[in-house]
């Protein structure tokens, strides 16, 4: 890439006052992304005056982009920390997203701004890397967008005597997510030791009590108290059959809803004993809702 042309693209950014929307995440996003390939082009070789001057004033432009993201991150968690929820919270959000109640069964396509946002205030850099060793149908670490789980929040009707499992938690933004929205209790099941100790320092540095987290194979867990499973890709293979027929031991003594969004719904509409609430969201990039018929 010429530096002319780094520097035409570095000026637009530094002259677009569009950048500094609160809600335009995304692009701040992609502008840090630019000035991380100017870092990296900086100290990647011997540079000359011009790409020192580029450097320079993309790091101010960077450095006045974390700071307006990091008050904003701040004073959604300063909310949480003083008992903002459920749907006072769900007010502060919604003008960061496209997704509203009327987009039921609709596809969640990527991420958006809000996206972003929940996760600079719930799960913020640096993430921890994978370490442990994973065995075949064990997926790599990928993250539920946000307005599926609005979708969740929305199409299942929670009580007090619900307790929510995510199954392959990671860094813990869907039990907390959820247990802001709803306040049941959730319950986070993640395989790697790493994510599994970050979402506990996350959830307690934010008070919530009720996002608890367990660091085991998720064939291992006693599900006996769940009623609402959420799934987004956590494994596949034998381990998915395993897991599924340990939910169908707890369906045998009370009904559960099982929430999939990924590669799995197609799967779970071919088990007997699950019945989709909508035929139309089997399908990987839709929240599909199951709910047992055995008893």
């Amino acid at each position: 890439m010429k530096l002319h042309k780094i520097k035409a693209d570095l000026d637009a950014l530094q002259n677009n006052q569009a950048l500094f929307d609160e809600s335009q995440f995304n692009a701040r996003k992609e502008a840090l992304n630019f000035i991380a390939l100017i870092e990296e082009l900086y100290t990647s070789g011997d540079p000359n005056a011009e790409l020192t001057k580029l450097y320079e004033g993309a790091q101010q432009l960077g450095d006045r982009i974390l700071a307006f993201n990091d008050a904003l991150f701040q004073g959604l968690r300063n909310e949480i920390l003083v008992g903002v929820k459920g749907e006072h919270l769900r007010d502060l959000v919604t003008p960061f997203t496209n997704y509203s109640p009327e987009n039921q069964g609709q596809p969640h396509y990527g991420y958006e701004n809000l996206d972003s946002l929940i996760e600079g205030v719930l799960i913020p850099l640096p993430h921890p890397e994978p370490k442990a060793e994973r065995e075949y149908g064990m997926v790599r670490y990928e993250p539920t967008p946000v307005s599926v789980i609005l979708e969740l929040n929305d199409q299942v009707q929670f009580s007090r005597q619900d307790v929510f499992y995510d199954l392959g938690s990671g860094l813990g933004k869907v039990i907390m997510l959820v247990h802001l929205l709803t306040g049941v209790p959730c319950i986070g099941v993640e395989f790697e030791p790493a994510f599994y100790r970050y979402a506990v320092q996350r959830a307690a540095s934010l008070g919530l009590t009720g996002a608890k987290f367990i660091n085991t194979d998720a064939r291992e867990v006693d599900y006996s108290k769940g009623t609402l499973f959420f799934l987004f890709n956590p494994f596949g293979g034998r381990i998915f059959n395993t897991v599924v027929a340990r939910l169908e031991e707890v369906a045998q003594t009370r009904p559960i809803t099982i929430c999939s969004y990924g590669a799995g719904t197609p799967r779970l509409s071919e088990i007997p004993w699950l019945e989709v609430a909508d035929p139309g969201t089997i399908d990987e990039v839709c929240l599909a809702i199951f709910r047992s018929t055995i008893n």
